[in-house]
């Protein structure tokens, strides 16, 4: 014989109880901003930092130089390096150091160990 209550229990039981709900149990945190900053200099004596923001979709690098700032995106990665760039500017680094080109100029950087 068919009995609803029997069946409602049995249903409510294989969905779980409250005991599957664990509120004592701290709720994750959102991992903060990735950010990773790294200082290069040049030859000729040229510093640059670049601050690598990694939370960002694309992933974004600021290129501090003085005063100025300028935010590249990435275009390409790699297992060994990576290339951000803009209109007009490329930032292509690996592993110690990196290359800028800027209106067709390359300047090689190393990267500074602290």
């Amino acid at each position: 014989m068919f009995k609803p209550a029997a069946v409602c229990l049995l249903v409510l039981t294989g969905c779980g109880s409250y005991k599957a709900v664990r509120p004592s149990v701290p709720i994750p945190v959102v991992a903060e901003a990735q950010i990773q900053s790294a200082d290069y200099i040049a030859a000729n004596g040229q510093k640059i930092t670049a601050v690598y923001l990694n939370s960002h979709s694309p992933m974004i690098v600021e290129l501090h130089q003085g005063n100025a700032v300028e935010s590249l995106k990435l275009l390409h990665a790699w297992t060994h390096g990576a290339e951000y760039g803009n209109f007009d500017t490329r930032w292509h680094i690996r592993a110690g150091s990196a290359t800028l080109t800027r209106r067709d100029k390359q300047l090689k950087f190393d990267e500074v160990i602290q």
